[in-house]
């Protein structure tokens, strides 16, 4: 599994925040940040989602889902599937803070 180290770790002053941290301008995504102890799986998927939401707009953003993160991993295994399913809601999480001070 690749994990893509470039969205790994803490944002200053983001936009908005659940783990994810985001930085939104013009309702577009134009940096993203995710920090987790959690498995090599869980940063996998917390990268992928990561990856798929930058330069996005919020709204595209929430069309993101937990498969799309699995299709693009291609190998995360039955054990691990939930780690999808929590980047993506992590995800949302951040997105809904934003969209809640609008």
């Amino acid at each position: 599994m690749n994990n893509d180290e470039k969205f790994y770790g803490r944002m200053n002053d983001p936009t908005s925040s659940s783990y994810i941290y985001l930085h939104i301008e013009n309702d577009k995504i134009i940096e993203v940040k995710y920090y987790t102890e959690g498995c090599k799986t869980t940063k996998a998927c917390a990268a992928m989602a990561a990856n798929l939401a930058l330069n996005k707009t919020v709204k595209e953003a929430l069309l993101i889902s937990a498969g799309e993160v699995i299709e693009k991993l291609e190998n995360v295994q039955e054990g691990h599937l939930h780690c999808s399913i929590l980047a993506v809601s992590t995800l949302y999480k951040a997105i809904a803070e934003y969209l809640l001070r609008l």
